[in-house]
């Protein structure tokens, strides 16, 4: 029997580090709050959807240094509706207990992707000449994220490439370690409150189906979006590819990163980190 290249868990079996589940908590019901209005009737008050979707990738593989983000980076925008139905000035909604999480999943968008087991820490094939006196090793196949970097993003109040002011939540250092085909679906919540304590998905959306390539096959970066170079010049720190051939800088002009959108070279075992998330709260006030 062949064993499938990769093999994928439920979230639910993972038992990685507090330190990993920077996420909304798994399951979590999905109850949209509605509002009424006098020519659409009853409507979404908050309503997700994608600015940016990611195209492609380099897989990470399954070290802890290394590390290809999406290109381009997903971003989610977001709009809220008032008691009326009608959508709210950006700039007059309260952002600062909006969060969106992210978990990876199949093109079909049936099967979460997010957990993955190491294929490292899986028993090879016993050979037919081994004795009964060998030993046989009998630990657990490790479950490790296999989407990594900063899967939640707060809320960023910034202006798009036509000058216009949205809210906006950005994933810019997601990596797979995985090659294949996947998805991103994107999870809108409110962090509760000590006078309402219950957590719920308000709003959901998801990106369009994106390949992750091995070191081999990987084409390249794309072109940098306006819509990143309008976060950069925010402050937002997202890496920015210039016309010569990939060359790129971080909001603030660096000009030191390779074609995979990291600092180093394009050995597999490099020793590129991830990048440091935004600041929360950055942006325009």
């Amino acid at each position: 029997m062949i064993r499938p290249k990769y093999e994928f868990c439920d979230p639910s079996e993972y038992q990685g580090s507090p330190d990993d589940m920077d996420g909304l908590p798994p399951n979590l019901p999905v109850i949209p709050t509605y509002v009424q209005h006098r020519q659409h009737g009853r409507v979404q008050k908050y309503v997700l959807e994608m600015a940016q979707h990611p195209v492609r990738a380099r897989m990470c593989g399954f070290g802890e240094k290394d590390r290809r983000p999406l290109d381009p980076p997903p971003v989610v925008r977001l709009r809220v509706r008032d008691e009326d139905g009608d959508f709210m000035l950006n700039e007059d909604v309260d952002i600062w207990k909006f969060v969106v999480s992210a978990t990876l999943w199949a093109p079909s968008s049936d099967h979460d992707r997010s957990i993955v087991i190491n294929p490292n820490t899986l028993p090879g094939p016993v050979p037919m000449y081994q004795s009964s006196s060998s030993v046989i090793s009998l630990s657990e196949p490790v479950k490790v994220r296999n989407l990594v970097g900063t899967t939640v993003s707060n809320a960023y109040l910034l202006k798009d490439e036509n000058d216009d002011l949205n809210i906006f939540f950005i994933f810019h250092d997601l990596s797979v370690r995985t090659e294949g085909q996947f998805r991103i679906k994107f999870q809108f919540a409110v962090i509760p409150s000590e006078d309402d304590p219950r957590a719920f998905v308000e709003s959901v959306t998801w990106s369009s189906i994106f390949e992750v390539y091995s070191a081999k096959t990987f084409p390249g970066m794309t072109d940098s979006t306006e819509l990143s170079k309008a976060f950069a010049t925010q402050g937002i720190k997202i890496t920015i590819r210039k016309s010569n051939r990939g060359r790129s800088y971080h909001g603030r002009f660096d000009d030191n990163q390779d074609d995979d959108g990291d600092n180093e070279d394009d050995d597999d075992d490099n020793d590129a980190g991830p990048a440091s998330p935004p600041t929360p709260g950055s942006g325009l006030r």
